[in-house]
């Protein structure tokens, strides 16, 4: 019982959305980066996929922010456009709520690593910092 009460899964229909990238104001809804979002309050971290950092621990200088930008870009798009579930897993070490993020029942992280926007998580390679064999 406890464990289908972890497991709430939220819909939400493109048309509810407006979703922007972060600021400086208040964070309600918005995108932080590629992989990390606020939704009513709650800072949310995608799960199965890791994005290129847009300002810190940046290993692929302008590359990399490059392509923190587009993957961040990418994901105000699904949230905007298509109908968009959060299954929630608990929280990680930084009280993130870790979720399994679905854009029309697709995981968003197989679609941003699929179009070269993303690494698979925790195994793929950090191709944005050259890094791979």
């Amino acid at each position: 019982m406890l464990r289908l009460l972890a497991l709430v899964l939220l819909v939400l229909p493109a048309s509810a959305l407006a979703i922007e990238v972060c600021g400086s104001g208040p964070r309600l809804n918005c995108v932080v980066d590629g992989d990390t979002f606020w939704w009513e309050g709650e800072k949310i971290r995608a799960m199965g996929y890791d994005t290129p950092e847009p300002t810190s621990n940046v290993c692929g200088g302008d590359v990399e922010r490059e392509l923190a930008r587009k993957a961040t870009a990418r994901l105000v798009e699904l949230f905007n456009t298509t109908k968009i579930s959060i299954e929630r897993h608990g929280k990680d070490k930084y009280g993130r709520t870790l979720a399994v993020v679905r854009s029309n029942g697709w995981q968003i992280g197989d679609i941003l690593v699929g179009e070269g926007l993303a690494r698979a998580w925790p195994d793929g390679c950090e191709f944005w910092c050259q890094t791979c064999n």
